[in-house]
């Protein structure tokens, strides 16, 4: 699954920067990232995964957007 969001979504994008548990890697984790490095933080840590993240037929939302849900549910 985290293969198809990163192709969807792209790495940067699925990465929550904001988080604590980003904030507490080291300057060097985060200064030697690239694709497969945050691949393998966000498995190991999935709360490094900026929420929420919606797939409706086939479609990836990220983060919450009132109107673009609005529209999804209605």
């Amino acid at each position: 699954m985290l293969d198809r969001f990163v192709s969807e979504l792209g790495w940067e994008s699925l990465l929550n920067k904001r988080g604590t548990t980003f904030r507490q890697l080291s300057d060097e984790q985060k200064n030697a990232l690239d694709e497969a490095h945050a691949k393998a933080l966000l498995l190991e840590y999935p709360a490094m995964i900026k929420r929420p993240l919606l797939v409706t037929r086939n479609q990836y939302h990220l983060g919450f957007k009132p109107a673009e849900y609005a529209d999804i549910f209605s």
